[in-house]
């Protein structure tokens, strides 16, 4: 398998070149981030110092001071090909967000753009207008469609209303046009977004300043379109379901489970009072154990863990799928007729040859173009996937 991958999990950035062992990268520009807050909370820590002393036991200024110290959550939340076998991600550290080219021959990373103001993901870089896109969200929920040149400036949003488009990426050629996946926002009398409208594919031509809607449907979620310079499209297929659609069972349960969840509440304040000032919780049985943080990623723009998917996971044993198999890879001919590639399928990809890799969220697979699939690694909360193209 001569094929280089680069892919996501759990907010990393990972490599995996033909006949070479998976390695992490780690953003330089992350790392500077995460030492000055360091810094930042030592100078803080130190004025604090005398104050903890004089109103809390001996005891428990000791054990807070044996803590480690808390990082900053450093995360790359999307990544695409860039040129000549360079990798472009998007990078979130707190509240500063930025797009990043990264080499991965010499692990040489060049800041392109950084800011506090929103945050930005879902990157695809078109190599003839040297022009990336990208996703910008907001605050407010709403997600636009933005665009920079390759030198770095300030993105400049293309599209605009109450809505959520995400997952941009250029068709191939010298037109400038490209396809993604929009939403409309439905928002309560507060104000705040509460459900969305099903996921629709679109398309921007930039020059003729239209958006055209290519694939949409009530019943199901269209995600992650890509197009080939034929005009053959790839999305994967999900089926819709509202936020607000009411589940009897499940509200009933909620119901019930409101006395029980109030009682452990009190307990645990009482328990934290209680180790405070005697060093020692309330049960010594089976309060040392913390309660480990579940697993999860951001997917589409919304959280996935295993208690939403339920029991649906299927594949080799080893690496079960995340998803249902009705998360499809599909494939459009330019005539309208559809067919799956794939199922149980959170990310892909599109190789110049045609090859297609793509994630289940445990592993990474690679649909050749004779037809044929094979697994190329195991992982992790794989929330990416992208094929790096002339990397060696």
């Amino acid at each position: 398998m001569n094929l280089s991958i680069a892919y996501l999990a759990q907010g990393k950035l990972y490599l995996k070149y033909p006949q070479a062992p998976v390695r992490e990268y780690e953003s330089q520009f992350g790392q500077s981030v995460q030492e000055r807050v360091l810094q930042t909370q030592r100078r803080k820590a130190w004025k604090n110092r005398g104050l903890m002393e004089m109103m809390l036991p001996p005891g428990v200024v000791e054990q807070m001071q044996q803590q480690p110290e808390a990082k900053l959550n450093v995360v790359i939340n999307s990544l695409c090909q860039g040129e000549k076998g360079k990798l472009l991600y998007a990078l979130e550290a707190g509240d500063v967000g930025g797009i990043f080219i990264l080499e991965p021959a010499r692990e040489h990373e060049q800041r392109l753009f950084h800011n506090a103001d929103f945050q930005v993901g879902y990157l695809s870089f078109h190599s003839e207008h040297e022009l990336i896109a990208c996703t910008t969200i907001h605050r407010s929920g709403i997600a636009n469609i933005a665009m920079m040149p390759k030198n770095g400036s300030r993105p400049h949003e293309v599209t605009e209303g109450d809505s959520i488009d995400l997952a941009p990426c250029w068709i191939p050629g010298k037109t400038k046009a490209l396809v993604f996946q929009s939403a409309g926002i439905g928002r309560n009398s507060q104000g705040f977004v509460c459900d969305r409208a099903p996921f629709t594919i679109e398309k921007l031509d930039c020059d003729q300043k239209d958006i055209t809607t290519l694939v949409s449907d009530r019943k199901y979620d269209f995600l992650g379109p890509r197009m080939k310079a034929d005009g053959t499209l790839y999305y994967i297929r999900r089926p819709f379901r509202p936020k607000q659609q009411v589940n009897l069972l499940r509200l009933f349960r909620e119901i019930i489970l409101i006395p029980l969840r109030l009682a452990y509440a009190i307990f645990q304040w009482l328990n934290f009072f209680t180790q405070i000032y005697t060093g020692k919780p309330l049960m010594a049985a089976g309060t040392r154990k913390s309660l480990d943080r579940k697993q999860q990623m951001k997917v589409w723009g919304e959280f996935l863990t295993p208690e939403m998917m339920g029991n649906n996971k299927f594949d080799e044993k080893d690496a079960p799928a995340w998803v249902p198999r009705s998360w499809q890879l599909v494939r459009q001919l330019t005539n309208g007729v559809a067919e799956v590639i794939a199922e149980g399928v959170l990310s892909f990809d599109l190789g110049e040859d045609g090859t297609i890799v793509y994630t289940n969220g445990s592993a990474i697979y690679a649909v050749h173009p004779d037809g044929h699939t094979e697994r190329v690694l195991v992982g992790n909360l794989i929330e990416n996937v992208a094929i790096v193209q002339n990397a060696i």
